[in-house]
């Protein structure tokens, strides 16, 4: 006669191994789920912020070359090759921390073509004040002033950043943030901005399970860009076009990191029109 023990248990001769190979292998099915619905939504990002508009306009503000395509190209190919919405890029640095500066300038103009964003549309800065080091703060007025000259020449409808963690920690990423919050929260500097977005850090152990973190963002986040598996392989190529940066890990970063096939922003109003509210 079998015992209350083994009557409550359908699998009681079941290893631990055992266990855990179900649970990887439904993992892995969720995954598959999740992603193809994803990609064919076209993501879970409310269509009222980001309308398919010749019109619009968008501003992303980056510290370093290469972090349009390290952090940001799930939006980035979003917004050119799906939306055909104007983007520009603000990066604040010309990457001079190794003194491959004028090298890393030209990297980021053929990484932009790859991910859809004209020469024209790409301002690189390089200040002795703002330097691309993440122990050396940077001048608050010289870094508000290159934001509000980018905001005034590009007038855009949503800017796009990091948030205050700057998804590896980095300090410049952090100033970007930080910087940007102060501008529109305190001082109202962005007129005519309907909305900044600021990309979510997730942890390690999150940021390294590539696509199949999927599940605990749909989960966790509300506003989520998903690339299809062709658009991955052109954020790939958008990479390999920072061809200073191709460290040995730097590979390991193109294939795992969650960040080169999802984004997801939390978000920051500028407006009180309720037409635009999330």
């Amino acid at each position: 006669m079998a015992s209350p023990r083994e009557f409550l248990d359908p699998f009681p001769y079941w290893s631990l191994i055992e266990w855990a190979k179900l649970l990887i292998v439904a993992h892995v099915v969720v995954c598959v789920v999740s992603y193809t619905t994803a990609v064919l939504l076209g993501g879970r990002f409310k269509e009222h912020c980001l309308q398919k508009d010749a019109e619009r306009r968008v501003l992303l503000i980056t510290a370093h070359p290469d972090d349009e395509c390290m952090f940001f190209s799930p939006l980035l190919l979003h917004l050119t090759a799906e939306r055909q919405v104007h983007v520009h890029v603000l990066c604040l640095t010309n990457g001079n921390y190794y003194g491959q500066g004028k090298r890393r300038e030209k990297e980021i103009l053929k990484s932009c073509q790859i991910l859809g964003i004209p020469e024209s549309n790409i301002a690189v800065i390089n200040k002795s004040d703002l330097p691309d080091d993440p122990h050396q703060a940077w001048s608050s007025v010289s870094l508000d002033a290159e934001v509000r000259a980018a905001v005034d020449r590009v007038q855009p409808h949503q800017i796009f950043t990091f948030d205050d963690y700057g998804v590896s920690g980095h300090g410049n990423h952090i100033a970007v943030a930080q910087a940007v919050r102060k501008m529109y929260k305190e001082e109202n500097r962005f007129k005519g901005v309907e909305a900044v977005y600021h990309l979510e850090t997730v942890g390690v152990w999150r940021k390294y399970l590539g696509v199949l973190e999927l599940p605990f963002t749909l989960l966790l986040s509300s506003n989520v860009y998903m690339l299809s598996p062709q658009h991955i392989l052109r954020a790939q190529r958008a990479m390999l076009a920072h061809g200073s940066q191709l460290e040995w890990f730097r590979f390991l970063y193109i294939i795992l990191s969650r960040y080169m096939a999802i984004n997801s922003f939390t978000v920051e109003l500028c407006t009180a029109d309720p037409a635009i509210r999330l």
